[in-house]
């Protein structure tokens, strides 16, 4: 299960399960007494009574560990898990009473009262949570699959892997026999064993989940070696092998036990803080697209008429497309022009475009170019989430489908306004296989130290006019 949506419906569940208490002490307390007895709410034991039910619902929360499968277990699992803990919170209560001596001052019916409002409350809450969850990540954030299957065991699989909230499966590849173009419930068949390896490399998929029972050890290590240069994330649903690929871990989909291989694996807590320095300086950013946008307006359309923002479909993390934007800095036939300039291209190979004062560019577009003005605008794919502050540079979609297995790997993470290749000398290195060097060596090496220090070169970079040109 994908380690950022567990963590973030286990901590979300816990703080509206304390609203949802919240709100069945207040009711219990109407349904009591017709009226808003005030002093349940400001006398020392009921303050005392309702923060020990605080305390005692997340430590049992937590000491059981009754959330940890929240997003997959079903209704009637639901209702015994929360019915258990709220049995053993009362349990705990029970004890608390016993022990100070308390309860005589109590009304036992509004304790029944809050104890049944809060049950049924939490259930209704987290079966809307998870009904929201589910909705959310399974169209914006849901793992993308490509299910890696035989012809007997596809459709079977499929349903399983359909029911888990967080994954979608969006491909299948059977390898068996060749369907190719046809589809398993809906889902396209898009390859067989021998053109696997050449669809796999441009299709916006996030990981793959293997289900093979009858494939020889060779068989299945052929695919794995495909997939894992490609930074796929690789689940195997068969007994653990002895394969060296990236980082293993153990665990399960549904009723399928998986060992998951990964070229990364990041900690929850620093990914969430990326995030938050990417919507901060994402704010910035945009503060000054704003401040900038009147001047460089002007300039651009006295220059070349038309409009003041480029926007071009590039790919971004695993193959998603995403709309990048910048002031536009090139006259409005630039990408007419691109083809009759391929021979002057300075990059040692097609994957990338460059050249030294390009005719496409207008006088102000080389100014805001120099200055990294002309980026600003990607904030709003910053602040949306299609890109980070730092990252690898997003190709476009020709230079993607170019890619070889080893290049694709380059995209397995979210695209940045800067990176590793930028701060290393971006207008002085031609040779593209050393820039996905870099963006590998930042991939494997991430942390948040080596985000602000490529930040901080950054800055460096374009205050003393070492842009790109």
């Amino acid at each position: 299960m994908d380690q950022k949506i567990r963590t973030l419906a286990k901590y979300m569940a816990i703080l509206l399960d304390i609203g949802v208490i919240l709100v069945a002490y207040a009711t219990a307390n109407v349904l009591r007494f017709s009226h808003v007895r005030t002093h349940i709410m400001t006398n020392a034991d009921y303050a005392v009574f309702f923060w020990f039910v605080i305390i005692a619902y997340i430590a049992v929360q937590l000491f059981f560990r009754t959330n940890i499968d929240f997003l997959t277990r079903d209704k009637a699992r639901e209702a015994f898990l929360v019915l258990k803990q709220y049995a053993i919170v009362f349990a705990c209560v029970t004890i608390f009473f016993y022990i100070m001596k308390l309860g005589d001052g109590f009304s036992r019916l509004h304790m029944g009262y809050f104890f049944i409002i809060s049950i049924v409350g939490t259930y209704i809450e987290h079966l809307l949570l998870k009904e929201v969850l589910r909705r959310k990540y399974m169209t914006t954030y849901a793992e993308k699959l490509v299910l890696i299957s035989d012809s007997l065991h596809a459709e079977d699989v499929l349903k399983e892997l359909r029911a888990i909230n967080y994954l979608s499966v969006e491909y299948i590849i059977l390898t068996d026999k060749d369907m190719t173009g046809g589809n398993v419930n809906g889902v396209p068949v898009i390859a067989d064993m021998n053109t696997m390896e050449d669809v796999l490399k441009n299709i916006p998929v996030d990981g793959a989940f293997i289900h093979i029972p009858h494939g020889s050890d060779d068989y299945i290590k052929k695919i794995i070696e495909w997939l894992h240069p490609m930074g796929i994330k690789i689940h195997l649903n068969i007994q653990e092998f002895g394969y060296e690929f990236g980082k293993k871990q153990f665990g399960y989909m549904g009723i399928y036990g998986v060992l998951t291989y990964s070229n990364y694996e990041y900690v929850i807590r620093d990914v969430v803080i990326k995030r938050i320095m990417d919507i901060c300086g994402g704010m910035l950013l945009f503060i000054s697209m704003c401040i900038a946008l009147p001047f460089v307006s002007v300039g651009i359309l006295i220059q070349s008429p038309g409009p003041i923002f480029f926007k071009q479909t590039r790919i971004g993390k695993n193959g998603r497309r995403f709309q990048i934007y910048k002031f536009r800095s090139m006259y409005m036939d630039a990408e007419e022009r691109k083809a009759e300039l391929m021979a002057n291209n300075e990059m040692d190979s097609d994957y990338m475009f460059k050249i030294k004062d390009d005719p496409r560019i207008f006088p102000v577009g080389r100014i805001i170019r120099k200055l990294s003005i002309d980026e600003l605008p990607q904030a709003i794919n910053i602040i949306k989430g299609d890109m980070s502050l730092v990252g690898t540079r997003p190709p476009t979609e020709s230079e993607f489908e170019m890619y070889n297995p080893y290049h694709r790997r380059r995209v397995s993470i979210k695209p940045g306004l800067t990176g590793l290749w930028q701060v290393s000398g971006r207008s002085s290195i031609t040779d593209f296989d050393e820039i996905v060097k870099l963006d590998c060596e930042y991939i494997d090496n991430w942390n948040l130290r080596l985000d602000l220090k490529i930040i901080m070169k950054t800055v460096w970079v374009v205050l003393f006019s070492k842009g790109a040109e």
